[in-house]
């Protein structure tokens, strides 16, 4: 079992939590065609990874699955992305995504016998965004699916934090006190603010005709990975109120991607997925996240 990390620190800096409090657009109750909307980009979302999953097998390097997932993605009617697709495997999957990002240099690792994957693709279906990871084995892996097994666990439990709205403000210590008393370590941990999860938008034509990606030589490693859609809205939202982290003091209604990472004995494992927050509701979109698929040696 991994070691556990320390409790994570809660309102160090009083201008972030300051930040993190502001009401925003973001935070409005969707429509129920809104909600349909953001289903068909999640169930998009966890098909394409479903589907690489289905395909992979050891030799396969992490270049040549981002690069099977995005053209996936385009060949389904996908024009733009909040990011692309990223696939990480072995030792890997124990860092937080920020250290992830998409191959652009060499092929990346390559896929052994008996690893864990983690892949991670946020398709924009008519404005919409689908922002989802999914974590699988090469073969049986009865560590990880002890490690599933909990975060199943904790998904059933976590749209109760947030339709409460009191439990809502402290759900990122619940998370975590959550993780460490299971003896697994939280790679918020490593997370810039240490995200647990962000809000995700209904993008306007911006989107539609910029769908392309920033180039890195100019604007960085991380943000060129970023559709221009997503970082402008960010940007507009001032971030810290779109960011759940142990600062986040805002209102929790709207759509979030919440993203669970955990750090096991040699490996990581996550769920990403899309849960609406009403007042005094809250729930997720649908189980595909659930479907456990293992990869063929």
């Amino acid at each position: 079992m991994a070691q556990t990390t320390p409790k994570l620190p809660r309102r160090v800096d009083p201008v972030t939590d300051w930040l993190s409090g502001r009401r925003t657009a973001s935070s409005k109750q969707l429509r129920p065609e809104e909600v349909e909307g953001f289903r068909r980009a999640q169930s998009l979302g966890f098909a394409c990874a479903q589907a690489a999953a289905a395909e992979m097998r050891p030799g396969w390097t992490e270049a040549q699955t981002g690069l099977w997932m995005i053209n996936w993605l385009y060949d389904h009617g996908v024009k733009t992305m909040l990011h692309k697709p990223i696939a990480v495997f072995h030792e890997k999957t124990l860092a937080p995504d920020g250290e992830w990002g998409p191959v652009t240099r060499g092929t990346g690792a390559t896929l052994r016998e008996d690893d864990v994957v983690i892949l991670d693709c946020a398709p924009v279906v008519d404005g919409y965004t689908g922002d989802i990871a999914y974590t699988v084995p090469v073969g049986e892996n009865p560590e990880l699916q002890r490690a599933q097994d909990f975060l199943t666990a904790l998904r059933a439990e976590i749209p109760a934090r947030f339709a409460d709205a009191e439990l809502a403000g402290g759900v990122f210590e619940w998370v975590d006190d959550k993780i460490r008393e299971a003896g697994y370590g939280n790679a918020a941990a490593g997370y810039p603010n240490h995200v647990l999860g962000h809000r995700v938008y209904h993008h306007g034509r911006l989107n539609d005709l910029a769908p392309w990606f920033l180039p890195e030589r100019i604007v960085g490693y991380v943000p060129s990975w970023h559709s221009l859609g997503f970082l402008g809205t960010t940007v507009r939202r001032l971030l810290f109120p779109e960011v759940l982290g142990p600062q986040h003091s805002g209102p929790k209604t709207g759509i979030w991607a919440i993203e669970p990472h955990i750090r096991a004995a040699g490996f990581g494992a996550k769920f990403e997925e899309l849960l609406v927050v009403d007042e005094g509701k809250a729930y997720w979109l649908d189980d595909s996240s659930q479907r456990r698929i293992t990869i063929g040696s």
